[in-house]
């Protein structure tokens, strides 16, 4: 096999300060980790609510590995469809208010076969531009015309929708942007919707588990959960598991299973993780300071940045990019992080555009004042090094 050419590509990469290196946990993802030997305190990890290491998921992980073991031996369709897959469906549907709910093996793939399996020639496939690659990329992959509206930017797509031209047309965002932190502007979103009888896809998977009165996302912070169509979300970020799901009409869940390829061939998650997403769901409801410590801490986090003037973008929650411009620059100011301590890698392209890589800081309801105090007065000295050359 002749591989010159991958050689030469990652050469490139690296000439454009682009290559990218996978760091080697040797301990749980909390808010402290040891890597090879240092311990790093943790701000780029998407366990928000510190759950991926509480008791109560660990125990009923231990109980439903007793109880079912752990592979699942096949996809949902065959045998690996279990009383555990079933009853958190259907509480999850219930707590959401939708018919139904199906659960998938990641938010990328849900993302991908919601899209490609409901939209068909000469539907229109309307984005957010800065949407989750998965998303993006059900779109390019399914029968559906994909267009991209410039972010947060609803006057641009109501010119689409204007255009009525479409068989049929889908609105597809994230309802809390992952490099951003900001949020999608959902009630104009759901007036769009309305007002031109489109179907409205919200992902919610950085805000289930996090925002609204009961952590069920922004749809019921901002009281929209009725006039979302369909609502995806994962168990891998506040939940502090694995595997993701699709709520919405009985109809669109029974297509799924029938015409979903992803999912029709796809293995089934393990029912031990449903059980963990169940108790996950359950400290949730039960304790809901850890949702408000996550929030003290965003408001905190932001206090911060204002005092000394960091360029955090459009960002209003609990993720918090520090925007420095290059790619050079945010790897430099990652390394300077990594050396005192901090585990925060760069954002580069293509992740996101040119000219706006950064360092994208993930809160923990876990993080405690002084932490964040520390990373903020180190980042502005390390911004201000940085911008003397």
């Amino acid at each position: 096999m002749n591989v010159e050419k991958y050689k030469s590509e990652l050469d490139q990469l690296k000439w454009r300060g682009l290559f990218r290196e996978m760091s080697v946990l040797g301990t749980g993802l909390d808010r402290q980790v040891e890597v090879n030997g240092d311990k790093k305190l943790v701000f780029c990890s998407n366990n928000y609510l510190g759950l991926a290491q509480h008791p109560k998921i660990i125990e009923a992980a231990t109980k439903g590995l007793e109880r079912w073991g752990y592979g699942s031996g096949g996809s949902r369709l065959i045998c690996g469809n279990t009383e555990a897959h079933e009853h958190l469906q259907g509480r999850l549907a219930r707590k959401l208010g939708k018919e139904a709910c199906l659960i998938f093996p990641s938010g990328y793939i849900a993302n991908n076969v919601l899209l490609k399996t409901l939209t068909q020639k000469g539907d229109l496939i309307a984005v957010d531009k800065l949407s989750h690659a998965s998303i993006i990329d059900g779109g390019r992959a399914s029968d559906g015309i994909l267009r991209a509206w410039p972010h947060r930017q609803t006057d641009r797509l109501r010119r689409l929708l204007r255009q009525r031209r479409y068989r049929h047309s889908f609105i597809v965002t994230d309802s809390l942007f992952s490099m951003d932190g900001d949020k999608a502007p959902l009630q104009e979103l759901v007036e769009l919707k309305q007002q031109y009888e489109a179907t409205l896809i919200l992902d919610e998977a950085h805000a289930f588990g996090c925002l609204g009165p009961n952590g069920m996302g922004l749809a019921e912070e901002l009281e929209l959960l009725d006039e979302v169509d369909i609502i995806v979300a994962t168990f891998s970020k506040a939940l502090g598991g694995a595997g993701a799901f699709v709520a919405g009409k009985k109809e669109v869940i029974d297509f799924l299973i029938n015409r979903g390829r992803g999912f029709i061939y796809t293995t089934a998650i393990p029912a031990v993780n449903c059980l963990a997403a169940e108790a996950a769901l359950d400290v949730i409801e039960k304790d809901p300071r850890r949702r408000d410590r996550l929030l003290k801490n965003a408001e905190y986090t932001h206090k911060c940045c204002a005092e000394r003037n960091l360029n955090v973008g459009q960002s209003d929650s609990y993720i918090v990019p520090f925007m420095v411009g290059s790619s050079e620059k945010a790897v430099l100011l990652a390394n300077t992080l990594w050396e005192h301590g901090y585990m925060a890698p760069a954002i580069r392209p293509p992740t996101v555009p040119p000219g706006s890589s950064r360092i994208r800081i993930s809160l923990m309801s876990e993080h405690k004042r002084d932490d964040i105090y520390k990373l903020c007065q180190l980042v502005s000295k390390a911004v201000k090094v940085m911008g003397q050359y």
